[in-house]
């Protein structure tokens, strides 16, 4: 089973100072190293600059509403690529200053992705929508039932499920359960991912608990909800045990110490789409200006250095090389592969 990571997939906020478009572009550590375009803001604001999934948007409607920064799920790997800052210093930076920074929505993740043969990780999105759909849990969220998107035959068995939310779309806390692998088209192994969608002061108060990430989310996690076997003898239900599937769940979240950036896997393809979506045209012009090697010359002398995240991608995308090669060699008859 591969090793499951914590990561950021939503984070947005707005600032109430100063800052111009520019320096809030510095102050996210994205001054270089994007293409920003122009675009006409959401929620209320009339201007914003986009790119690679991340949103400054500012001139509102109201003359309060600042400035708003949203990264979706794609900005989030866009800022941990291309960003001078982690999202640890973003984080401490943003909530040490409450009077200026007001944290509007924070999501975490949690991937399941085991990638064996015939690989089954540890969260069954059917078991998961078996349990919600027939009542086998206690949860906090008392004013709404989880929305289960299932499939079932003609004895109500469940057959086949898609996601599993609990909480109101409005609340802020969310908790939601739903198969990554079948939301890309399909892949070829497990992939659930279990995620809480925290907003305002809930958000906030995630990032200012001093625990590591993996005991931030089990704490949030099992203090609004958990799956139960019932007794058939004892009807109080906060007694019931929770499944075994469920405890053995909770313990590998609890061990992950630290939040871990998306790798070569998901941000090389993000790297290569801005590079020729969106400075692909500048690149080719220049190149055709001034010739190829004089290009390469430039990028060998240029001023700034590649980020701690970029240097990292890097290094994996070597080591990957290397395995598959090293793996060729091994499969090849001796002497079939030149050195």
């Amino acid at each position: 089973m591969d090793e499951n990571i914590i990561l950021v997939d939503w984070f947005s906020f707005t600032l109430h100072n100063s800052m111009t478009i520019e320096q809030v572009k510095d102050f996210l550590g994205l001054a270089s190293g994007c293409d920003w375009l122009e675009k006409s803001g959401h929620y209320g604001y009339k201007q914003a600059h986009f790119c690679g999934g991340i949103w400054i948007m500012w001139d509102g409607f109201g003359d309060d509403m600042g400035v708003c920064v949203e990264m979706s799920g794609q900005g989030c790997r866009h800022f941990e690529s291309f960003s001078c800052k982690s999202f640890a210093q973003l984080f401490e930076e943003v909530t040490a200053d409450e009077e200026q920074f007001h944290i509007t929505r924070l999501d975490v993740a949690y991937d399941d992705i085991d990638k064996s043969e015939n690989g089954s990780g540890l969260l069954d999105i059917v078991k998961i929508c078996k349990f919600a759909y027939f009542g086998r849990y206690i949860s906090k969220f008392s004013k709404s039932h989880p929305e289960v998107d299932c499939d079932t035959d003609q004895d109500g068995r469940v057959t086949r499920a898609h996601s599993c939310y609990f909480g109101s779309p409005k609340s802020e806390l969310r908790i939601r359960f739903y198969d990554k692998a079948q939301e890309r088209g399909g892949l070829e192994y497990h992939w659930v991912r279990c995620e809480l969608q925290l907003r305002r002061e809930r958000a906030l108060a995630f990032l200012k608990l001093k625990q590591s990430w993996g005991e931030r989310f089990f704490g949030v996690l099992n203090n609004y909800m958990r799956f139960i076997v019932p007794s058939k003898t004892d009807t109080n239900r906060r007694r019931a045990p929770s499944p075994v599937w469920w405890e053995k769940f909770l313990l590998s979240v609890e061990k992950i110490s630290l939040y871990t950036p998306k790798g070569v896997e998901y941000n090389l393809t993000k790297l290569e789409r801005y590079l020729f979506n969106q400075a692909g045209n500048s690149i080719d012009t220049y190149i055709q200006c001034v010739g190829f090697q004089k290009f390469r010359e430039m990028l060998k002398h240029r001023d700034s250095l590649l980020n701690a995240n970029q240097q990292a991608l890097i290094d994996e995308y070597k080591q990957i090389n290397a395995e598959k090669l090293e793996e060729i060699r091994r499969k090849m008859p001796l002497g079939g592969l030149s050195r």
